[in-house]
């Protein structure tokens, strides 16, 4: 942890030394660019609109959003001296007097308002060192050990942290006390690997009812999948992709190309299963293994899939030029594709299209979406192939989230609503993952109560889930709301995670 961090421990957001020693940001502060320091801090940061609204306090991410595109400017030296202290930038980098928390900071000075608001970017995420899995209890632990007693007294009593255990990155709540012991075990699905099991050659009888059972499991698991997320079925699948590689290496000829095809089927659900659960790494080497089998099978409709996949993954690094032509490459496959795939295909690019800023093709891609959508009374099995989830309702949610991405939390709270209430039953983790986009679409149009009651409702479920990005968006949402603490739906909804970091939610009884 550098210095200055250290000195703002506990403020809603610091932007890294890495980012704010850079030399676009030294450029961006003597020339006082408010416009390239936004967008440095949500490009590079990453932090979203609605955060960097938060932090600076009396700003709406309409506005952040506006004085990036240069719509806006800011030239008032209160709201110059608020980013300052919103973002961790040193007085002296945009010719301001020296700001009060550059200086050592008096122990009698709480910053009870500024608690709960981590997002994983700064000081805390210093405070951990690599996790070892040696503990008694067989979770993954992490060591950590504070700087000194004064970075330890201004902990708050719950961390919402960024951490790393099984090799991928997870937001968990830690408690104040765990936190100061020398190790803790985090509260992360353990899902260990079983011991591989080769099964024996089976005749060619066996071998397509081995096939036929694989691929009925393959739809039971895409099922539960969407009912009841990663946690409860990631490790299944692992399951059958063992049980199909050693499959694999006795098949030959026509059962080897079926064998192949599902592999390939369960490689790509696998990818899609880390994805949710914030495993990158792991969900682009199981899309290389779907796309390598799917080639060997010559099944075209499962190559164009995993080119999906692909987009998927580059709109989560944000990187809108990859994911919109991913998603076009997906396109050109069009003799492979069902309607459903090709809706699917065609609100990915509009996603693209909304990272890149550009709100009318964006919207055009969306209403070109829904003429090849999925029924709406989808079974969430697959069973009528990819992109059976890509109905009405999930295109429209597809444009609220595009409608945050364009620095719209208004419209997007107008998409969200209509489009969950028409979203089927058994997409329950999708749901989850709006409500939490959506609590953060409240946040940025100020509407406190709505985006505490949306948090509070989606927590536990992302939680029991193991849904990473379901959690990672609702935690983004309370450490968003840490600025508004007056406000009492707020407060009670800090006070149960400063309470309670299991996230055990009173139930709403309307």
């Amino acid at each position: 942890m550098s210095e200055r961090e250290a000195r703002r421990s506990g403020y809603p957001l610091t932007i890294p030394d890495r980012l704010l020693l850079s030399e676009g940001m030294k450029r961006a502060c003597r020339q006082r660019n408010f416009g390239e320091i936004f967008r440095l801090v949500n490009r590079r940061g990453p932090v979203s609109y609605a955060e960097i609204a938060a932090a600076v306090g009396k700003m709406t991410s309409a506005r952040v959003g506006d004085v990036i595109r240069g719509v806006r400017g800011i030239r008032g030296l209160t709201v110059m001296e608020r980013i300052a202290d919103g973002l961790g930038i040193p007085g002296h980098m945009l010719d301001l007097p020296e700001r009060p928390w550059e200086g050592t900071p008096s122990p009698g000075i709480p910053a009870q308002e500024h608690d709960y608001a981590r997002n994983g970017q700064g000081a805390w995420a210093d405070l951990w060192s690599e996790p070892s899995t040696g503990s008694a209890s067989g979770l993954p632990t992490a060591h950590v050990a504070p700087s000194s007693s004064a970075d330890a007294d201004a902990l708050p009593e719950v961390v919402l942290v960024s951490v790393y255990a099984d090799g991928r990155e997870q937001i968990v709540p830690i408690d104040r006390r765990a936190l100061l012991g020398h190790a803790i075990g985090v509260a992360l699905p353990g899902n260990p690997r079983p011991r591989r099991i080769r099964p024996h050659r089976l005749s060619s009888g066996h071998s397509e009812a081995a096939i036929e059972h694989l691929r009925d499991m393959w739809h039971t698991l895409v099922r539960a999948d969407n009912l009841f997320g990663p946690r409860h079925t990631l490790t299944a699948v692992h399951q059958q992709l063992d049980v199909l590689q050693g499959l694999l290496e006795d098949s030959r000829g026509e059962h080897r190309q079926e064998l192949l095809k599902l592999s390939a089927q369960y490689a790509e659900s696998a990818a899609w299963l880390h994805e949710d659960s914030m495993d990158a790494a792991s969900a682009e080497t199981w899309t290389s293994r779907a796309m390598e089998w799917a080639m060997e099978a010559d099944d075209e409709a499962m190559l164009s899939w995993t080119l999906f996949r692909r987009s998927q993954l580059a709109a989560g690094k944000r990187n809108a030029g990859q994911a919109i032509g991913l998603a076009q490459a997906v396109q050109r496959h069009e003799r492979a594709l069902t309607r459903p795939m090709k809706a699917a295909a065609i609100q990915q690019e509009a996603q693209g299209l909304a990272l890149d800023g550009d709100e009318v093709a964006c919207h055009r891609k969306l209403d070109e979406a829904h003429e090849f959508a999925a029924l709406a009374e989808s079974s969430g099995d697959a069973r009528s192939g990819h992109g059976d989830f890509c109905t009405p309702s999930y295109i429209e949610i597809q444009r609220a989230n595009c409608w945050l991405n364009l620095s719209r939390p208004d419209l997007a709270v107008s998409t969200f609503q209509p489009a969950l209430a028409g979203l089927p039953d058994v997409y329950q983790r999708d749901r989850g993952l709006a409500q939490a986009r959506l609590a953060m679409a409240y946040v940025g149009i100020q509407e406190y109560e709505q985006a505490a009651a949306e948090s509070a409702s989606v927590l536990d479920m992302a939680r029991d889930s193991g849904s990473g990005r379901t959690l990672q968006e609702a935690v983004k949402a309370v450490n968003a709301l840490a600025a508004a603490s007056n406000v009492p739906a707020v407060r009670d909804l800090l006070d149960a995670v400063k309470g309670n970091a299991g996230f055990s939610w009173p139930r709403r009884t309307n």
